[in-house]
């Protein structure tokens, strides 16, 4: 009798434990993307957390590669010293800073110290070449777009022409424009601008040449943004140009509202993409300026040679450190700005 009751019990209880342990199809599905995810979690934990979270503890140190076991935690000292400003008010051009303050810049009858003067000219080269250079790249990739978005024969031809430059490595490029530039025997001037009667200007030399000459090199590279362009161009629907056309719409009209409005999530992301590149700008002013320092009167003294150089020149990692965070922090802030005023100039389709 107890052998007859034990059996059905004893299926009972495997199958309770069986129903215990199913997976459903969908938590299954989940658990293998998670297990398929965990060589990048080690990745983003070993490789790119570690190192920020590092890097951000050495931005408060005084950490010296030539002297790490003299290391001190010093706090926000790295920080203060980026912003220190000292202002004077004074119309003569020589003004003593108090001990330790060099002047930085100068504005009007107002001069401005810093304890690194070098950190607020590298600022200002910066931002000076996001304003010269960007623009310039976006309009003539979108130019590049627009002409190869045609049907016209060799159209292919042309939209590789136009794009190999840009797998060229930014080190063969800079040697090119290198000799490209030079004055007495540069190309742009032997060829072009001293038979038209303009001289032959030292392009990399004079202080107020120094961008235009980086600007003029960035357009090499334009190849990708103009691929970006050309993809949103070839995704407009045709039924737009139509029914414009119909209500006697130009060229000029048709690319204002209907091209810009549909390509414009393309736009945003090629600003962005584009301004994070302009702040990170390093290797053309480093090959072009003896050891990265610069170049005359500092024209060509990006952030990132500044950062550059305190970490690999003089060792300071910890106030480089500082630097790096400065950098991240400010391509963060502007990349957010830029994302908040899309909503008023950005068209979604399906959107409002």
């Amino acid at each position: 009798m107890a052998t007859v009751q034990s059996a059905p019990t004893t299926q009972l209880q495997s199958t309770t434990v069986e129903k215990r342990f199913q997976i459903s199809p969908r938590r299954a599905q989940i658990l293998w993307g998670y297990f398929f995810l965990i060589p990048w979690i080690i990745g983003f934990l070993l490789f790119l957390l570690g190192p920020m979270v590092a890097s951000l503890y050495l931005s408060m140190t005084d950490y010296n590669i030539q002297r790490p076991g003299e290391t001190k935690f010093i706090g926000t000292d790295n920080y203060e010293k980026i912003f220190s400003l000292q202002v004077i008010r004074s119309e003569s051009t020589d003004v003593t800073f108090k001990q330790g303050y060099s002047e930085a810049f100068r504005i009007g009858p107002l001069h401005f110290g810093s304890r690194d003067y070098q950190v607020w000219k590298a600022i200002q080269v910066t931002l000076t070449f996001a304003v010269v250079s960007l623009p310039i790249n976006l309009s003539l990739a979108l130019f590049f777009a627009l002409l190869t978005n045609t049907k016209v024969p060799g159209v292919r031809l042309f939209r590789t022409i136009y794009y190999l430059p840009s797998v060229i490595p930014a080190v063969v490029a800079a040697t090119v424009f290198q000799q490209f530039l030079r004055g007495q025997d540069g190309w742009l001037n032997v060829y072009l601008l001293h038979p038209l009667g303009l001289g032959n200007p030292e392009w990399l030399q004079q202080t107020n040449l120094a961008i235009p000459a980086l600007a003029i090199i960035g357009t090499w590279g334009v190849g990708t943004t103009m691929l970006m362009f050309l993809a949103g161009l070839q995704n407009v629907p045709t039924e737009l140009y139509e029914a414009a056309e119909v209500d006697g719409a130009n060229y000029w009209s048709r690319f204002r509202n209907v091209t810009l409005p549909m390509i414009s999530p393309v736009i945003l992301y090629n600003l962005v993409i584009g301004l994070i590149g302009t702040f990170q700008y390093f290797v053309v002013a480093y090959i072009l300026t003896p050891r990265g320092a610069g170049g005359n009167g500092l024209s060509m003294y990006f952030y990132n040679l500044h950062l550059y150089r305190e970490a690999y020149v003089f060792f300071e990692m910890g106030y480089a450190s500082a630097l790096a965070w400065i950098l991240f922090i400010v391509v963060l802030i502007v990349t957010i700005l830029v994302f908040r005023s899309s909503s008023r100039w950005v068209f979604y389709a399906g959107g409002k």
